[in-house]
């Protein structure tokens, strides 16, 4: 008798559990000018296909990005009796670095005679090589504006070692 109404009923109670909400609206987009769209950075390939089974990486090294750490091998004939001045200039040819002007202080310095443990150095880097020419005794100084290598005297100056064994590795 109300077997079709009973039906009815029940099928609608089912269908309302099924009944979602309708969701949640989109919180608003803040507006972009044109100018901030012309300042995001392009994204671009990690990695491009040179050849057939070559990858190259597009982003740049650490030695492209800061040149005083790419790795050099210096080699000075002992026979040129080269001073430590003209050792660091031609450390620092081809780098884009310069030594600063000689002034009265670092003569002091440039004028020295090269030691024969620098007369081949390498592979180091680049900044390794100015420190370790120049000795403890002088501190670098780098301009990255006018990229220029400077040296000064260390104050306090530091004491030489007694031994070797003083020396950590």
């Amino acid at each position: 008798m109300h077997t079709p109404t009973l039906l009815t009923l029940g099928l609608m109670i089912a269908l309302t559990g099924c009944n979602t909400s309708p969701p949640a609206p989109a919180p608003a987009a803040p507006s972009v000018s044109p100018a901030s769209l012309q300042k995001q950075k392009p994204k671009l390939p990690k990695w491009v296909r040179q050849d057939r089974y070559t990858l190259a990486n597009t982003q740049p090294t650490l030695e492209q990005r800061q040149p005083l750490y790419q790795l050099i091998n210096v080699q000075i004939a002992p026979a040129l009796h080269a001073n430590v001045g003209e050792a660091l200039r031609h450390v620092l040819q081809r780098s884009g670095y310069s030594l600063c002007p000689d002034s009265a202080a670092v003569d002091r310095l440039f004028s020295r005679p090269l030691p024969a443990v620098h007369h081949q150095l390498g592979p180091i880097s680049l900044l390794d090589a100015l420190t370790i020419i120049g000795g403890p005794a002088w501190r670098i100084n780098i301009d990255p504006v006018d990229r220029t290598v400077c040296y000064t005297l260390r104050s306090p100056q530091p004491k030489p070692p007694l031994s070797t064994s003083e020396i950590a590795p």
